[in-house]
């Protein structure tokens, strides 16, 4: 059972690339992965209140290609993707992500809104790996939010639950509830080391590139 840190996931990341997948390839193949879990705990999609918490980094990119891929192949009941920064803070592969979830037709909000509590499924895609110390504003409201609302909704986080922090060092500090997680390569620290271990429910890893050796 192979283990990683987030500095080693970040250098496989880097040698994947190199060996000539590119990283929006990357991230469309991690969004893959958490549809293909969706699919499996969650169907019928098409009956689904769907809302896609969305940071502005490379994990809110990864719920984009969720929320683009739920949007033109599913059609859920309701889909809302909440997005907890500025659109003009995302770049890269966030920001293409972006666009082209609102060519598909997307919307996006930056305030929980009342029709979104009915929601029966959330996927947290807001504060990936690299988060150091624990979630700070403005994410931290909508981390309270995620738990304190929306009573009826299965939980599933991209990678690791946001506020967590993959390499298992935070004590204090609020992160999402979540009953799965959907990370990618290998399993992070905070998903077998207790007591994080116990607060991420089922851990699925999908691969999304060529494995690359240590």
């Amino acid at each position: 059972m192979k283990i990683l840190t987030a500095r080693e996931m970040q250098r496989i990341d880097h040698q994947t690339m190199a060996a000539g997948i590119p990283s929006l390839v990357l991230m469309e193949n991690a969004g893959h992965r958490v549809v293909e879990y969706l699919q499996r705990v969650a169907s019928p999609i098409e009956e689904q209140r769907v809302v896609v918490f969305c940071g502005k980094g490379n994990n809110g990119g990864d719920g984009l290609v969720v929320a683009r891929q739920l949007l033109t192949r599913f059609r859920p009941k309701a889909l809302h993707v909440l997005l907890t920064a500025s659109p003009d803070s995302l770049t890269g592969d966030a920001a293409a992500n972006l666009r082209m979830y609102l060519a598909a037709g997307g919307r996006i909000a930056q305030e929980i809104t009342g029709d979104m509590q009915p929601a029966t499924l959330l996927v947290d895609a807001m504060l990936g790996t690299g988060l150091e110390g624990p979630a700070r504003e403005p994410a931290l409201k909508f981390i309270r939010a995620w738990n304190h609302g929306f009573p009826a909704a299965q939980r599933v986080a991209v990678d690791v639950p946001s506020g967590m922090g993959s390499d298992a060092k935070l004590r204090d500090g609020e992160y999402c509830r979540v009953d799965a997680c959907v990370t990618f390569t290998a399993l992070r620290l905070c998903h077998v080391v207790p007591p994080w271990r116990e607060h991420c429910g089922e851990v699925v890893v999908g691969q999304i590139g060529t494995p690359v050796e240590m």
